[in-house]
Order: C-alpha cells, then structure tokens, then sequence
C-alpha cells in the first residue's frame, strides 16, 4: 500500500505521531510474537494478546524519557519534541524535563 508522505506545512516542522497501516503491521507483528514467547500453549488467545499489547505498551512508555533525552542532547528543542509527541512544549517539558 502506498502512503503519501508526511505532510508538513511549515520549514521546520517536525511530524506528530502517525497511525496506519505500516505501524499496525509491525505492532501486530510485535504483539503476537511477545504472545508466543510468553505463553506458547495458548496461540489466538484473546487475553494472552492483550496481556501482549498491554506489555508492549507499557515497555515503550519507559522508553520515552530516554528518547526525550536524546533528543535533547541532540538539541531539539521543547516546541521540536512536543511536536513529535503530538503535544505542547509545555506539557512535554512537564512530563520529561527531569527524567529520565
């Protein structure tokens, strides 16, 4: 499937979060191996996939103060990775200016 690109309106913009198809896949693809890894005695099990995705997500909310960080030491600014989170500056300065 093709996707247009990104879309930015404005010189310096950055993109904020994007779902579709490629992130679906490659979500779907994460979810269900963690679900076989973990409990491969119960293949198509509603609440083992849960249990999976629930875990993924979990795993990449602690991954987000680190990648903030980088990106700050990579100069980005508050107003960049607000952008990149789909957020404010405010609320992303809030929430990870002294972590991680």
């Amino acid at each position: 499937m093709n996707r247009p690109p990104l879309h930015l309106t404005r010189p310096g913009q950055l993109p904020a979060p994007r779902t579709g198809h490629d992130s679906l896949e490659i979500l779907t693809e994460a979810t269900d191996s963690l679900a076989r890894q973990r409990t491969p005695y119960w293949p198509g099990d509603s609440g083992v996939r849960l249990h999976a995705l629930a875990s993924l997500l979990a795993q990449a909310r602690q991954l987000l103060p680190q990648a903030v960080a980088d990106a700050r030491d990579q100069e980005l600014t508050w107003a960049q990775i607000g952008e990149l989170l789909g957020t404010t500056a405010a609320t992303a300065s809030r929430r990870y200016r002294n972590q991680p």
